[in-house]
C-alpha cells in the first residue's frame, strides 16, 4: 500500500473513532438528563414571594380589606373569576393565575391608579400590567349584553310626583 492511500485509510477510521464517541457522550447525555428530577415549584424571588403576600393579603383577609383593595368583596369577586375561566374568556398563564389578572384590572378601574403604580403593588412589569388589563378588559366586553344594562328612558315614579324635579325630567 502507497503512504497517501494508509493516510486516507487513517484519516476514515479517526473520523469513524470520534463520530463513534460523540454518539456514545451525546447517548450518555441524554440518559443523564432524563434521569434528573425536575425542579419542584417554588417561589422563585422576592417579587413572587411579595406578590403571592399581597394576594394573600386581599384573598384570605376579611371582606373589608378585599372591599378596600378591589372595590368588591370576595364572593363575587371569585364568581367573576369563575365565569371568566369557565368561558376561557381570561386564561391563567404559567406564571399569572385569572385572580391576580382580575385583580391587577379591578385595582386599577376602582381606584383609577396608573400601571406604574399596580407594577409597584403587584411587581409586574408595566408590560405585563398593560396586557393583562387589556385582556380583562376585553373579557368585561364580551359580558356586555348579560353585565351592563341600557339605561331606561322612563322617569323614576318618584321623580314624577315631585315638583320639585318634574318638570325638569
Amino acid at each position: 500500500m502507497d503512504p497517501t492511500a494508509q493516510r486516507e485509510m487513517m484519516a476514515r477510521q479517526a473520523a469513524t473513532m470520534v463520530v463513534v464517541m460523540l454518539s456514545f457522550f451525546v447517548t450518555r447525555l441524554r440518559r443523564i438528563r432524563a434521569q434528573l428530577e425536575p425542579v419542584p415549584y417554588g417561589p422563585r424571588s422576592l417579587s413572587q414571594q411579595h406578590r403571592l403576600s399581597t394576594l394573600q393579603m386581599i384573598f384570605n383577609n376579611t371582606d373589608d380589606e378585599c372591599l378596600a383593595m378591589l372595590r368588591i368583596t370576595r364572593a363575587p369577586f371569585f364568581a367573576l373569576c369563575n365565569l371568566f375561566r369557565g368561558r376561557g374568556l381570561v386564561r391563567e398563564t404559567s406564571g399569572c393565575s385569572v385572580e391576580e389578572q382580575v385583580a391587577m384590572f379591578l385595582h386599577v378601574v376602582g381606584h383609577n391608579q396608573r400601571f406604574r403604580v399596580v407594577h409597584q403593588s403587584f411587581r409586574r412589569s408595566i408590560e405585563t400590567v398593560s396586557r393583562v388589563f387589556h385582556q380583562v378588559l376585553y373579557a368585561v366586553g364580551e359580558l356586555r349584553n348579560e353585565m351592563i344594562k341600557p339605561p331606561t328612558t322612563a322617569t323614576h315614579p318618584k321623580i314624577m310626583g315631585s315638583q320639585r324635579w318634574y318638570p325638569y325630567m
